[in-house]
């Protein structure tokens, strides 16, 4: 029975963090061409700290298909893959640092999430199916470096914070 109400929580924490990457990356976006500054993927990463990769991945994935679709987009399935790779990423080397500080462990996963999401996997899918070409794509390189600075110091306000946190644990 107690199983069943933790899993509800856990679905209903990644439903309002879904829902906060769509707002935030669909209409909280300041956009110049093929570079968006948005702070979409916060939500992913939040996701990715308090759920593991599994709910980093979800969150991504999820925020990616239902934001594209509202916003008039075809579903392309490897900028998907890039939006859940984010949150995967970054869950799993939250987890596997353990050992460090927590604002360097933030650091790594995020920076990290950024550029293999983002930098390595939509920057294909951008070369691939839409012809970017690869040194305009390189622009993508500064743009994903400032992201995951203002998303660690984001993430780890809201990780400090005591009702925030205490929310979160209540989910076990």
């Amino acid at each position: 029975m107690n199983h069943s109400k933790l899993s509800v929580r856990t679905l209903t924490m990644l439903a309002l963090l879904t829902a906060m990457s769509i707002i935030f990356a669909r209409v909280l976006t300041v956009s110049t061409g093929f570079l968006r500054f948005n702070l979409g993927a916060l939500p992913t990463h939040l996701a990715a700290v308090w759920f593991g990769p599994a709910g980093g991945f979800a969150v991504g994935a999820v925020a990616d298909l239902i934001g594209g679709t509202l916003s008039g987009y075809s579903i392309n399935p490897l900028i998907t893959l890039g939006a859940g790779s984010v949150g995967l990423v970054s869950g799993l080397l939250f987890q596997k640092l353990g050992s460090l500080r927590l604002g360097l462990r933030l650091q790594i996963s995020i920076l990290a999430g950024h550029l293999v999401g983002s930098v390595v996997i939509n920057s294909l899918a951008l070369h691939i199916f839409y012809g970017y070409q690869w040194p305009v794509l390189a622009a993508r390189i500064p743009n994903a470096i400032v992201l995951s600075a203002i998303n660690t110091v984001l993430v780890r306000i809201l990780l400090e914070n005591k009702a925030l946190a205490a929310m979160i644990k209540a989910k076990t």
